[in-house]
C-alpha cells in the first residue's frame, strides 16, 4: 500500500537529517520486504545514517507490502539504490539497469529437510507430496526448485507447496507433520536448538550464491565507485560492525560478473510471477 510507503518515509526522515525546501532531494533507498517492517526500519538505521553522512543529503528507507510490489517499483526506478536477493537484483539489472555494488559475504544455500525417521531416501520420493517453501520469488526458494528439477521432478506438476513465512516457519512445519519436506537456509540449522536439530535430515543441498545485494540506478561516471567505497566503508565501522553480526550477514564483498550471470537461470520464474 502506498500509504506504508508514505509512513516509512516521515518516519526516517524524522531520524535523520530533515530536508529543507533548498536542500537536496532525499535519497531513497528501497528494502525488499524479507523481514517485517518495524524489524527492517530499526535493522538498517545505522545504514541509513552513514548513508545520509557521507552523502550529504538526507536519506530514507522505504519497503513495500509484498515482493510484486517492490518489484513494480524497481522496474518503474523508483528507487534510488535497493536491497535484494541476488536472484532479483540479476533481473532488475538486465530489465530495469539498476547496477550491482556489493553482496553480502554470507552466501545463500538451501537445504532439503525432513523429519529424521522419515522413510524418503531421496528427492523423488517425495514425488506428489507437501513441501514448505518460502515465497516463491525468494532465491531461497528459487535454490530448491532448482534442486528439485536437477533431481528430474517438475516442482508445479510433481510437488504440493505449502507457502511459509520464514525458513524457521519450514522448518517447525516439518517437525509438526505439516509437510512432508521443507526448503531452508543453511544458515540456520546451526542455530536450532540440539533438540529441533536432531530431529532433522538433510535430503538434499543447493550451490552456493551471493546474499543480499546492494544495487543502484546509474548516475555519473564515478557514482557505483563512490557508493561502493561508502558501503565498504560501513563495514569496517562500529556501527556496520553491529548491523553485519546482527543481521548475521558477516560484511561485504563486490560481486564478480560470473556469479551474477549464475543467476540467469531464475529469470523466467520471475516473468511468470509478474504477470498479471
Amino acid at each position: 500500500m502506498r500509504i506504508l510507503r508514505i509512513i516509512l518515509m516521515i518516519l526516517c526522515a524524522g531520524l535523520g537529517q530533515a530536508a529543507t525546501a533548498t536542500g537536496p532531494r532525499p535519497f531513497e533507498l528501497g528494502i525488499v520486504p524479507y523481514l517485517p517492517t518495524t524489524t527492517l526500519v530499526t535493522a538498517y538505521q545505522p545504514l541509513r545514517a552513514h548513508l545520509e553522512e557521507k552523502l550529504q543529503r538526507p536519506v530514507v528507507l522505504t519497503t513495500a507490502p509484498d515482493f510484486i510490489t517492490f518489484l513494480e517499483r524497481c522496474l518503474r526506478k523508483e528507487y534510488d539504490a535497493i536491497v535484494l536477493g541476488p536472484g532479483l537484483g540479476r533481473f532488475l539489472q538486465t530489465e530495469a539497469g539498476y547496477l550491482p555494488v556489493v553482496v553480502t559475504r554470507r552466501n545463500i544455500k538451501a537445504l532439503v529437510i525432513v523429519e529424521r525417521h522419515a522413510p524418503y531416501t531421496g528427492l523423488k520420493d517425495l514425488s506428489g507430496k507437501r513441501v514448505a517453501l518460502l515465497d516463491p520469488m525468494l532465491a531461497l526458494s528459487q535454490l530448491g526448485k532448482e534442486i528439485f528439477r536437477l533431481n528430474g521432478l517438475q516442482p508445479e506438476r510433481d510437488l504440493q507447496f505449502h507457502v511459509v513465512k520464514s525458513p524457521s516457519n519450514a522448518v517447525h512445519a516439518v517437525l509438526q507433520g505439516e509437510v512432508d519436506a521443507g526448503v531452508t537456509t543453511a544458515n540456520l540449522i546451526p542455530q536450532l536448538e540440539d533438540d529441533l536439530r536432531l530431529r532433522l535430515r538433510i535430503l538434499a543441498e543447493s550451490r552456493e550464491i551471493p546474499g543480499l545485494m546492494f544495487m543502484l540506478l546509474p548516475g555519473g561516471s564515478n557514482r557505483v565507485r563512490q557508493v561502493q567505497d561508502i558501503l565498504l566503508q560501513f563495514e569496517n565501522s562500529v556501527a556496520g560492525q553491529q548491523f553485519f553480526e546482527v543481521l548475521a550477514l558477516e560484511g561485504l564483498r563486490v560481486p564478480g560478473e560470473r556469479e551474477l550471470k549464475a543467476m540467469d537461470g531464475f529469470q523466467s520464474d520471475i516473468r511468470k510471477r509478474l504477470k498479471p
